[in-house]
């Protein structure tokens, strides 16, 4: 882990001009030198929600594995109009863009359902909650500091789990629903690691797809993981459902690249 990764803030990046630079509450399981995936969803949560409207879509497409170097965002309006409208944020690590993504927003407008298709029923957190470990790789980083959660083998799933973000995306804004929904979107893949030894095989994300109809209520945001569907080609696809204590509100899907650890 770099050394001169900056501990004094509680927040996964501090802004400095015009760069955003990680502090220890960016790094991942991974490498130390790598930013954990939830962290970088996290932030681009926070660089395209909206006030006025909500985020229906972001998909998120990782280019490599993003270092701990300070990084650019650049957001661009992709235009709409007056309900839909597109936003995109790339972020760049000097001259090179490393990772982007791509909101789609619908203006709020109350909506009287069918009973038989309206919200699903409150699923409260499952008690007692079992803490992970606080760290899998043995260094401090976004699990051990940024992130309460906690999980179990699923009854309906192959994972459960309840997560909550405890500092924000970026320093001085607020910790929202938004960032700890796309956060906790990340562990989508725990639906690989109950086929897969973590041992033996690596599976990387490249892409985050979450979908949500409504935004979240709570601090703690759940996700029920379904098995992952593994191809022979060295793809995986891992998918899961979002909920909190008000129900279901969203859906996500991950690309990832499966390999065999030498």
């Amino acid at each position: 882990m770099p050394d001169q990764l900056r501990d004094d803030m509680r927040a996964i990046y501090v802004p400095e001009g015009q760069d955003l630079v990680p502090t220890v509450f960016a790094v991942g399981p991974w490498r130390p030198d790598a930013v954990h995936g939830a962290a970088l969803a996290a932030l681009f949560a926070a660089a395209l929600e909206r006030p006025d409207m909500d985020v229906a879509r972001i998909t998120m497409d990782l280019s490599a594995a993003v270092r701990l170097n300070p990084l650019r965002l650049d957001l661009e309006d992709l235009g709409g109009g007056r309900r839909v409208q597109r936003r995109s944020a790339v972020l760049h690590d000097g001259g090179r863009a490393v990772a982007r993504a791509q909101a789609l927003y619908v203006a709020p407008q109350p909506t009287a359902l069918p009973e038989a298709v309206g919200p699903s029923s409150a699923a409260p957190p499952p008690s007692p909650l079992v803490p992970l470990p606080q760290s899998r790789a043995g260094w401090p980083g976004f699990e051990s500091l940024a992130m309460a959660l906690h999980t179990r083998r699923g009854e309906e799933a192959a994972f459960e789990g309840w997560f909550q973000l405890l500092v924000p995306a970026i320093a001085g804004g607020p910790v929202s629903g938004l960032q700890t929904a796309l956060a906790a979107a990340d562990y989508s893949s725990a639906g690989t690691a109950v086929l897969l030894s973590l041992k033996k095989w690596s599976f990387m994300s490249l892409d985050l797809t979450v979908n949500l109809t409504r935004r979240t209520t709570g601090d703690w945001v759940g996700v029920q993981a379904d098995k992952s569907m593994l191809g022979d080609c060295s793809v995986g696809v891992a998918a899961s459902l979002l909920h909190d204590e008000n129900g279901a509100f969203g859906h996500c899907t991950q690309t990832q690249l499966v390999q065999q650890i030498a």
